[in-house]
């Protein structure tokens, strides 16, 4: 490389997955057990039967367990899930690290880092944390890590103006757990000015994933949609021009007699706390498929162990949808089957 060339910006790379991670977890804890078989038994092949043979015997013990109706929403098992040795300082120095999580890849492989992002703590947890310190210098101490991080992984900001983060409480949470997600700028009890900057000058990737709500101050938010012909919103006795954006149509699953619907770019549907409720069966994962909308139309990927289908052939990657698909919730015949409609 010459001396009067510069050397080009170095792509980020995007952080594991929480999936990944267990992965290679689960994928380490299995070569160090078949590593210390090997040497207690001084054969591979004999350390290999005996690993063999524990799994089989775990495989059969969860199937054992899940006939029982034991399964991942057991009181025991949420019992076990929870960290309860952890206090709110610990889980939050936890969350800090894992900030990046929230991190979007774009088609091109770079990394766009989301204006506001939101820190779900079990109420219990967010109260031991208020009793150190106050909410405002968590939020401010949140927002310097993830501005650090955001550098540090050379991902593009999807809105102009410094990126916040906030805490807030949930139940669906586990003592000792917490979820990172893309936060709502209104919810974050920020300016109005704040909330059309986080979304009307966002990156065409995430156009559509905030929605147009009308807001009556700094703190008290109004959850409303004031419809995609509407230039503005209503503030009180002051009206803010909003830059208009296209409509996300609505996506509807209709399961048997359940319908569950949702506008929401990123929706999860599951058995578990997600934005569509499915059928509590054991064929539904708790995060079974996520709904994302980009390029004017809706698309599915799938999280779930048991695999989905879209008109009858399996989803691998991102599948577009259109209204009229039928989408079967595990690769049983008789697994949920929904029918999509899209308005």
């Amino acid at each position: 490389m010459s001396g009067g060339e510069e050397a080009a910006p170095r792509r980020g790379r995007a952080p594991l997955p929480r999936r990944s991670r267990r992965r290679w977890a689960v994928a380490g804890g299995v070569a160090a057990g078949w590593l210390v078989l090997e040497v207690m038994t001084g054969s591979a092949v004999s350390a290999t039967l005996v690993l063999v043979a524990v799994a089989a015997l775990g495989g059969a013990s969860l199937a054992g367990l899940r006939a029982l109706g034991i399964t991942r929403d057991h009181p025991w098992l949420q019992q076990m899930a929870s960290r309860p040795w952890r206090d709110g300082q610990d889980v939050l120095r936890i969350a800090m690290r894992h900030l990046p999580d929230v991190f979007v890849v774009t088609p091109s492989g770079s990394l766009l880092a989301p204006a506001v992002v939101e820190l779900q703590l079990n109420p219990a947890d967010l109260d031991s944390l208020a009793e150190r310190m106050e909410l405002g210098v968590i939020s401010s101490s949140l927002t310097e890590v993830y501005e650090e991080q955001v550098a540090a992984y050379h991902a593009r900001p999807a809105a102009p103006g410094r990126a916040q983060v906030y805490v807030t409480a949930s139940g669906s949470v586990p003592p000792g757990r917490y979820r990172l997600r893309q936060g709502d700028p209104v919810r974050a009890g920020t300016r109005p000015d704040l909330v059309e900057s986080s979304y009307a000058h966002a990156a065409p990737e995430l156009a559509h994933a905030g929605r147009r709500r009308a807001y009556t101050g700094p703190v008290s938010p109004v959850w409303q949609d004031p419809g995609p012909l509407s230039p503005t919103m209503a503030a009180g006795g002051t009206t803010m021009l909003e830059q208009s954006l296209p409509p996300v149509p609505v996506l509807r699953l209709i399961t048997g007699s359940s319908v569950v619907e949702t506008r929401t770019s990123g929706a999860r549907a599951g058995r578990g706390p997600v934005e569509l409720m499915l059928p509590d069966v054991p064929t539904v994962s708790r995060e079974h498929g996520r709904f994302t909308f980009a390029d004017g139309r809706w698309w599915i990927t799938n999280q779930g162990r048991n695999g989905l289908t879209l008109n009858g052939a399996k989803v691998t990657g991102e599948q577009p949808l259109s209204d009229g698909d039928t989408i079967r919730w595990g690769n049983n015949p008789d697994a949920p089957l929904s029918r999509v409609e899209i308005t």
